[in-house]
């Protein structure tokens, strides 16, 4: 009998009515707060270290449009899918704390990363063992893409650490009128109602970060749809709670229809009306971003903290790992399963659908489900690696315990990276600029370098958008410097001055960063 056989083994052994199947087994472990403790205050500090940071273009943009505002013009301004409206909420309140700066402005996302390591620990303990749970927070704590995404300040953290209290309160209530509380009959009833409320609030204020949040909670529509078949099939009547999730989701809606209200008309055309595709990232990309193969390899080149080589095999190593996760939590509950992948597929459904950019960011609310599905996958690699060499089962769990760890020192190893170079290094190449343009030389902006320098920096270099303008600044006597970001973005947008820029500009030097392809590129036209 497996570890998580054993969990489910210890519950009350009673078959449930209740929407959820299986019936609320018995926590006889406490709950660790000491280990927790612990690994929220070493969150901190990953978290904490290079916070401040040079900004990258998206921060750059939501600190002139939205957070250097008031809080009144925030409340009610939705010009570009750039506004996370709650993010930006609590970045104003942190800059005006504290000060205006790079860690101020990203406060937000390092506290929304600190506080999803307890997230994943309750919301993974409803599914698998502590120790599993224990595990994957230890991952989630040194993960460089989560450290990544906590140390920028946008609405990502926020979503995923809303994904995971939402999953918990919907397990919660489809387990029951007062799941795993001593109750009497009333009161049990209004816990259970408390569960979908809560339920609403974790899924609005999600959806007040990010607009993404409204896929998760599609995917869990789909998830109740199918409990409710399937429980209506096996008992022969409809579940004693088959119909109480409708209101956490109700409520939900009406929540955040009440916190969109004073943009509501603007969300609706910047989001699915005629300037759904007006936003600076979307202008003139090529179709590469479009594509599940650029994804797959954005992901990649992510998972190798800049290496794609590096990313291709540990997504090769990691998918069999996360397919074993797959088919053992499918084993124990397919419904978990569903909440785990439903929400993932409809993202992509839906971005494939509305010929929407494939960005990887999209799908990181689902980054605490991949790391329960890698430690559970570890775990019956390891199990089935014992049952050949005829092993016990503990020492099977040992086994998988030190696989684990490996990972977690692995992911140390990774997250230098994320200290080593900022998101995009517009100061390096401002300040290389500087230092090597002689006197009377000529300095030009194309593309997404033009916020950063002229509003953020406060710098006069002029833009140039196509041939004719770069033409007029170069002359006779005085060399002209270019300088521009993400070559795809440029290639699509200018393709003429693009090919004046390969042919007849030389790139002097390329500033890294940890944002694929945000490197910035000096060039320099030589008289």
């Amino acid at each position: 009998m497996s570890e998580v056989e054993q969990r489910i083994g210890a519950g009350n052994g009673a078959e449930t009515k209740a929407l959820w199947p299986e019936p609320e087994v018995a926590k006889t472990e406490p709950t660790p707060w000491a280990w927790l403790g612990l690994l929220m205050a070493l969150a901190a500090v990953l978290r904490g270290i290079a916070l401040n940071q040079q900004l990258w273009f998206d921060e750059i943009t939501t600190l002139l449009d939205f957070v250097r505002t008031p809080m009144a013009q925030i409340l009610t301004t939705y010009t570009s899918q750039n506004q996370h409206m709650l993010y930006s909420v609590l970045a104003r309140v942190a800059v005006v704390t504290f000060g205006d700066a790079a860690w101020t402005l990203r406060l937000p996302a390092a506290v929304f990363g600190m506080l999803s390591v307890p997230a994943l620990y309750f919301c993974a303990r409803l599914l698998t063992t502590r120790r599993e749970a224990l595990l994957g927070c230890a991952l989630l704590t040194v993960s460089y893409h989560h450290v990544w995404f906590s140390q920028n300040a946008r609405g990502y953290t926020g979503l995923a650490f809303f994904t995971l209290v939402a999953t918990y309160f919907f397990i919660r209530g489809a387990q029951g009128e007062g799941a795993g509380l001593k109750a009497a009959p009333t009161e049990a009833r209004g816990q259970g109602r408390a569960m979908w409320v809560w339920y609403a609030v974790a899924l609005a204020l999600g959806m007040y970060v990010h607009l993404t949040m409204g896929f998760i909670a599609v995917g869990h529509g789909l998830v109740y749809l199918w409990l409710l078949a399937a429980r209506k099939r096996e008992l022969g009547c409809w579940p004693q709670n088959a119909w109480m999730p409708l209101l956490g989701f109700v409520l939900a809606g009406v929540i955040t229809a009440a916190l969109y209200a004073p943009v509501m008309g603007d969300m609706i055309q910047r989001t699915v009306g005629a300037e759904a595709k007006a936003t600076p990232l979307g202008e003139g990309v090529k179709s590469e971003w479009k594509s599940p193969l650029w994804l797959l390899l954005e992901t990649a080149r992510g998972l190798g903290a800049g290496s794609a080589a590096i990313g291709i095999a540990a997504m090769a190593v990691g998918g069999l790992i996360v397919l074993a996760g797959l088919w053992s939590f499918f084993r124990q509950s397919p419904y978990a399963v569903g909440l785990m992948v439903f929400p993932g597929v409809v993202t992509a459904a839906a971005m494939l659908a509305l010929s929407r950019n494939l960005w990887p960011r999209f799908f990181f609310f689902a980054i605490g489900f991949g790391l329960m599905l890698i430690v559970r996958g570890a775990t019956e690699w390891c199990g089935l690696a014992g049952r050949v060499t005829k092993r016990d089962a503990a020492t099977s769990l040992k086994w998988s315990t030190a696989v684990v760890a490996l990972m977690i020192v692995a992911s140390c190893y990774q997250l230098r990276a994320a200290y080593l170079y900022p998101k995009q290094d517009y100061l390096g190449a401002m300040q290389y600029v500087d230092a090597e343009k002689k006197p009377g030389d000529a300095v030009a902006l194309v593309g997404l370098t033009v916020i950063p320098y002229r509003d953020y920096y406060r710098r006069d270099w002029p833009q140039v958008e196509n041939v004719a303008q770069l033409a007029a600044l170069r002359g006779p006597g005085h060399a002209t410097w270019v300088l521009y970001t993400i070559p795809i973005y440029v290639q699509s947008r200018y393709p003429e001055l693009w090919n004046i820029l390969q042919s007849e500009c030389t790139t002097v030097k390329i500033f890294r960063g940890t944002m694929g392809g945000g490197e910035v590129y000096v060039c320099r036209a030589e008289p």
